[in-house]
């Protein structure tokens, strides 16, 4: 007798989305979730307001939203002391075993009361699972405070538990913009499966916690296209496209286009902090760069720009990324790129697709190598063809989200 098959449920934890603006490339998973599982939760752990406006699926959508982070409940004394019970032990394993043990006693009262509202989201997560029927995939867009609510919430079935690792999970302590990431051994303990979206972040996990290699895996993000864009002979443009903050790095962009006002403006497209939008602008004009800063763009805005401005290079000159999508995006649209020599940037960037420049020192002789190439018709197009090959080679989101999701499916339920 042939059993009847079960529904494949997945919960995916996010901070906001399907609210707000953040976590954009979520969407670009949409279509394999809903190809992959037969129904499909979004739980915004870190939204305390929902705005109907503001979220991006629509209320006739497969896909549904649990917002247990929006109530802020009285308790009762039974239920207090029951979080109590239940962060206790998170506490005291953590000062145990973190790997920045004076840290997490500095922030034990953050951590605590961090835990405290989490707990009641667990509460009422355990609630609704115990209603639900099916084999049913955790699924942690970032290996961040979504997996403790998972951990305190008891499951009373076999689940499946997993997480993609990005670079601020891997490195949140290590990279240069120092911070604390809570629970790592706790989180890493409790998961199936941690699929790291860059080679670095997979290496990384494997060399800091070696007892749970078999854990780690590697699953790279990728973008989404319907056409393959045609590739035409470029202007004098070299585009960058990033939130202008510290770890963009926005100075070393200034340090070549010093090298490359006479052939070259920069074009930059993007909102960020406005010290160092004004600092870059005050440094361009005092430099004769032929600089035009145009804002804020959403992703199709850029995808249309980007079709239609026949662009020379992209550029990137962060001091740290995990593996950035508008290296992608560009390269999609066959436009060689131009980064500092980070690893994230180095997954994407090669001789054949673009330039590897060095984060210090003089950029004279990179300046001129990438004059040349612009000048030389039939090398740039080989070079932009190379860009475009390595996306669709390694970045198709639909191949990538498809693989990605049926290995899900096939992890044991535990």
């Amino acid at each position: 007798m042939i059993k009847n098959k079960q529904r494949e449920i997945v919960v995916v934890y996010t901070k906001q989305f399907p609210f707000g603006f953040k976590e954009a490339y979520i969407l670009d998973e949409i279509k394999a979730l809903g190809k992959n599982f037969d129904e499909v939760y979004f739980l915004p752990y870190a939204e305390f307001d929902f705005k109907p406006n503001e979220s991006r699926i629509g209320l006739d959508s497969a896909f549904h939203v649990l917002k247990f982070g929006s109530i802020k409940p009285k308790r009762s004394l039974g239920e207090k002391i029951a979080a109590l019970f239940s962060i206790a032990p998170i506490l005291f394993k953590e000062a145990l075993f973190s790997r920045q043990k004076l840290e997490s006693l500095k922030r034990i009262k953050q951590n605590f009361f961090r835990l405290y509202h989490y707990s009641w989201i667990a509460h009422q997560l355990e609630s609704w699972l115990n209603t639900q029927h099916g084999n049913i995939t955790h699924y942690h867009y970032w290996m961040h405070d979504g997996v403790m609510i998972d951990m305190m919430a008891k499951n009373h079935q076999p689940h499946r538990h997993v997480a993609r690792s990005h670079s601020i999970d891997c490195y949140h302590k290590d990279w240069p913009l120092a911070g604390y990431a809570p629970y790592e051994v706790q989180k890493i303990k409790y998961l199936d499966a941690i699929y790291s979206v860059s080679r670095h972040g997979l290496n990384h996990l494997q060399r800091t916690f070696p007892n749970w290699n078999k854990k780690f895996r590697y699953q790279p993000l990728g973008i989404t296209f319907e056409n393959v864009p045609a590739i035409s002979n470029p202007k004098p443009i070299i585009l960058t496209l990033a939130f202008m903050g510290k770890v963009k790095n926005m100075g070393r962009m200034v340090d070549l286009m010093i090298e490359l006002k006479d052939h070259f403006e920069w074009v930059h497209i993007g909102s960020g902090v406005q010290e160092i939008q004004d600092q870059i602008s005050a440094s361009c004009k005092e430099n004769n760069i032929h600089f035009t800063s145009l804002g804020y763009m959403n992703k199709e805005e850029i995808y249309d720009f980007l079709s239609k401005q026949n662009i020379a290079f992209f550029a990137n000159t962060s001091i740290w990324e995990g593996v950035p999508v508008s290296l992608m995006e560009a390269g999609i649209h066959g436009i060689p790129m131009i980064v500092t020599d980070i690893p994230g940037n180095k997954e994407v960037v090669n001789a054949e697709n673009g330039f590897i420049i060095p984060i210090k020192g003089n950029l004279r002789e990179y300046a001129e190598m990438i004059i040349e190439k612009y000048q030389d018709n039939e090398s740039w197009l080989k070079m932009a063809n190379c860009a475009q090959s390595t996306i669709l080679e390694h970045y198709n989101a639909e191949k990538n989200h498809q693989k990605f999701f049926s290995e899900i499916k096939n992890l044991s339920l535990k």
